[in-house]
Formats: structure tokens, C-alpha cells, sequence
């Protein structure tokens, strides 16, 4: 808690009164991870463009134990809000290198084991990848490896 400014707790309530009292003239975002108050970053934006750009940033999870909240409040009163989660296993495994290595490993093995063996051996590594990274696209995994199946058998 000692990197925590109190003082943001201040600033968000002065921002949410400015809103109340329809005198906000700017857009602010917050950041904290896990769940923790006060928020840890805020920033001020002038306009729409720049703060959405600003909200856009986080696609991930940062330096969060477990899941990172973001939210945008904009001068009417409307919040935006996403949790980027961490994945499951904590950090991920696997690099996007192993992804090309097992692709090649499941494309060459293709014609020397039955194909529905293929099918569930390339089924089970594109859900590997996907539980691992929240990044990794099994659709197109699955693809590229002339996967021809129903792509919604590929989740639990």
C-alpha cells in the first residue's frame, strides 16, 4: 500500500462531484491492480480521442497478481470499464515461437496418423495454447494446421 497516494482517493471523488454537478470538462482513467484502493495511477485527458487511446493502451493484466481494472469516466457521467485478468496458470509457458514449432511438429506428422487422431492432437494443443496465453487465437491455430472441423468443438 505504501506506493498508493491517498490523495487519489480525493482526486476521484473531486471528479465524480464535478461530474454530479455537470462542470467536469475532462475524461479520467484509473487504474488499479487487484482490486485495490485507492487507484493506484489516474490520468486526465482533454479530449475523447485521446482518452480512448489512453483506455485502449491496456490490453493486459501489467504487473496485477490476478487482474488489472481500467476505467474511463467521461465528463457526462458514463463509465467504461474492463478487468484484464491474469491467465490461470499465472505467467504464460509458452512463446510465440512454440506455437510455429508445434504447428510444423502436427503439419508433418499429417498422412502418417489416422486423421481423426491429427484432429483431437491439434484440438487439444489449441486449447493448451489458448488456457496458457488469453491471446492466442486457436481459431487460427487450427486453421493454418487445414483443420476442417467445427472450430466451436476446439473449447472445454
Amino acid at each position: 500500500m505504501s506506493e498508493l497516494k491517498l490523495e487519489h482517493l480525493d482526486m476521484v471523488s473531486e471528479y465524480k462531484n464535478k461530474v454530479l454537478n455537470k462542470t467536469a470538462d475532462s475524461y479520467m482513467l484509473t487504474i488499479s491492480r487487484d482490486g485495490e484502493s485507492p487507484a493506484r495511477s489516474i490520468y486526465f485527458y482533454g479530449d475523447a480521442v485521446d482518452a480512448a487511446t489512453g483506455y485502449a493502451a491496456y490490453t493486459d493484466w501489467g504487473f496485477a497478481k490476478d487482474f488489472l481494472t481500467v476505467e474511463l469516466y467521461e465528463p457526462t457521467g458514463k463509465v467504461h470499464s474492463k478487468i484484464l485478468r491474469r491467465p490461470r496458470g499465472g505467467e504464460c509457458t509458452f512463446i510465440r515461437d512454440d506455437y510455429h514449432k508445434a504447428s510444423q511438429i502436427l503439419k508433418n506428422v499429417v498422412g502418417r496418423i489416422p486423421e481423426d487422431a491429427h484432429r483431437q492432437i491439434s484440438l487439444d494443443f489449441a486449447k493448451l495454447f489458448s488456457r496458457d496465453n488469453q491471446r492466442f487465437d486457436p481459431s487460427r491455430f487450427l486453421v493454418e494446421l487445414g483443420y476442417r472441423g467445427d472450430l466451436d468443438d476446439r473449447t472445454d
